[in-house]
């Protein structure tokens, strides 16, 4: 039956996944490995289990969603004031030398330094959901280290949205009636708005909800301010999962962080996996092992360039 299409895929990525990482947790490899390859084996690049393959990777980006807006609950908005230090005289130095470096390389190429820099800006990024996975299942989260990271991995994002206005720049020919200076009011003007409203709108809705002692109200209460302010950033050219991330933020200063984190945890973990099933079925074998001297060397050089930033 075609409504029973997706619910298979599902059972099969997860059985798949989950013998996977059993195995790899009983050899001490990461988890997020685990994951990957048994994208690649139920992916079309693999053993072709999958058939919904979209349908999958929208449950993969709630799955980003949910991961960052539970971040957001561990980090309190005064503590990412407090990272704005390590911000700019870590992550910004490491994005910008990355960005110069990789673009002078790369003008060589491609005889153009538009396309140059925009490589650059590329390889200057990092996965957040994948850096925050790693150390959370490693407990490293709170730690001096995880927090150095977090910092950079939060500059980086907010860099995206730099970059992305940069981009109609960077064009050959501007898009007509594109204005990155009003995308990036746009883009300001919601972030303010996600934070005051979470003070004065969400905090009392919040408080009033939990007078109810309602378990099921409590939790569509969290989805719903999760998922529409992602949506609402995404409206805005920004990313989804920074508008989950400040959703988590702006609620992290309520009484109440506490039971939204244990509660949200669960799903936090199950859908995240799917992301990263997701992205392994994105890789194709056949270009990588054509390839695998050039990814080899290219993933060997953004390492040390990344290490040395």
């Amino acid at each position: 039956m075609e409504e029973l299409s997706i619910l298979q895929d599902l059972l099969v990525v997860f059985a798949i996944a989950g013998l996977v990482m059993y195995l790899f947790q009983r050899v001490k490899v990461p988890g997020v490995v685990g994951l990957l390859l048994a994208g690649l084996l139920v992916g079309p690049y693999g053993l072709g289990l999958v058939g919904r393959i979209e349908e999958v990777k929208q449950l993969a980006e709630i799955g980003v969603v949910v991961l960052l807006f539970a971040v957001g609950l561990e980090f309190s908005l005064s503590r990412l004031l407090a990272m704005w230090r390590v911000m700019l005289s870590v992550g910004l130095p490491q994005v910008l030398s990355c960005v110069a470096v990789v673009a002078l390389v790369s003008v060589s190429w491609l005889d153009d330094w538009k396309p140059a820099v925009f490589v650059g800006m590329l390889v200057a990024m990092s996965s957040t959901a994948v850096v925050l996975k790693v150390l959370t299942d490693q407990g490293e989260l709170s730690s001096p280290q995880g927090r150095l990271s977090v910092a950079v991995l939060l500059l980086q994002d907010l860099m995206v949205t730099v970059f992305m206005l940069a981009i109609p720049l960077l064009a050959p020919q501007a898009a007509a009636g594109s204005s990155p200076l009003a995308e990036l009011a746009a883009g300001i003007v919601v972030v303010v708005l996600v934070l005051v409203a979470a003070k004065y709108v969400l905090r009392p809705v919040l408080f009033q909800v939990v007078r109810t002692r309602n378990r099921e109200l409590f939790l569509i209460f969290i989805f719903l301010v999760c998922i529409g302010t992602a949506v609402l950033t995404a409206s805005a050219g920004l990313s989804l999962a920074l508008g989950a991330f400040l959703a988590g933020l702006a609620l992290s200063e309520s009484e109440y962080a506490h039971q939204m984190f244990t509660e949200v945890v669960p799903f936090r973990d199950t859908l995240s996996s799917l992301f990263f099933i997701s992205v392994g079925m994105l890789l194709d074998l056949k270009f990588l092992f054509s390839h695998l001297g050039w990814i080899l060397t290219v993933v060997l050089v953004l390492v040390l360039l990344k290490a040395l930033a």
